[in-house]
């Protein structure tokens, strides 16, 4: 009599992210701290007090509910150096993605996102990423026209060395700090019209998270159904 053969050996683990061996509020901590230390330099430096605080503007402007930074930056290009400039933004955000790709691995290690992990598109997705990762990654940090947010997500579903990754960060983020200081150099763009362009893209961004929240879900695929991903060999 023939062996019956368990379904469950035939089907693919979807990808899933290591839980982060940190404790929660380390990340928080640090940029309370961090924050802090900013407005009390703010106080004591009036005449540099936009560039302390744009320390903690970096958090807010790189978090997972971003607040649009491209029109600080640019503000801010003729006020101050551009090396100064890219140094203040990209500690800011390396700190930030730390927290990022923390809580990010926190979610999607937990079964109950099985569903989202072994999607089709999901799948899909992550074969593509994994030709050129780091590329990838420092391409959506320099463009704004390419969303870095859902590069989060499949650097944590494959895992992702953070130095690797925090390093894509720095050289993306960094060189978007300094094109769009040295934008504020070359063409003199009035506070009030920068200001408006952060209200707008404030706008639009709130309009399609509403938008995606009151989409129907996908219906994920059952388990059984899930392709297996090809895994290419990583490259830089």
């Amino acid at each position: 009599m023939k062996e019956s053969t368990d379904i469950t050996e035939l089907v693919p683990e979807p990808p899933k992210a290591l839980p982060p061996a940190v404790p929660v509020w380390l990340w928080p901590a640090v940029m309370l701290v961090l924050t802090a230390v900013a407005f009390a330099g703010a106080r004591w430096q009036p005449s540099n007090s936009r560039l302390w605080l744009f320390l903690p503007f970096s958090f807010a402007g790189n978090s997972l509910a971003p607040l649009p930074y491209d029109p600080a930056v640019v503000y801010l290009g003729p006020l101050y150096p551009v090396w100064l400039i890219v140094l203040v933004g990209t500690i800011g955000t390396v700190i930030i993605e730390y927290w990022n790709m923390e809580l990010l691995a926190r979610l999607l290690s937990r079964e109950g996102t099985r569903g989202f992990r072994g999607h089709r598109i999901t799948g899909w997705a992550l074969y593509w990423y994994r030709k050129a990762p780091f590329w990838t990654l420092v391409s959506t940090c320099i463009l704004p026209i390419i969303p870095h947010y859902p590069m989060r997500f499949l650097a944590t579903l494959d895992n992702y060395p953070m130095w690797k990754y925090q390093g894509s960060v720095i050289l993306g983020r960094g060189a978007r700090y300094a094109l769009l200081a040295a934008l504020g150099i070359a063409i003199k763009v009035p506070p009030v019209l920068l200001f408006g362009l952060g209200l707008l893209f404030l706008g639009v961004m709130i309009f399609k998270m509403r938008q995606m929240n009151h989409a129907s879900p996908e219906v994920a695929l059952p388990v059984a159904q899930v392709a297996p991903v090809p895994v290419a060999a990583e490259t830089l």
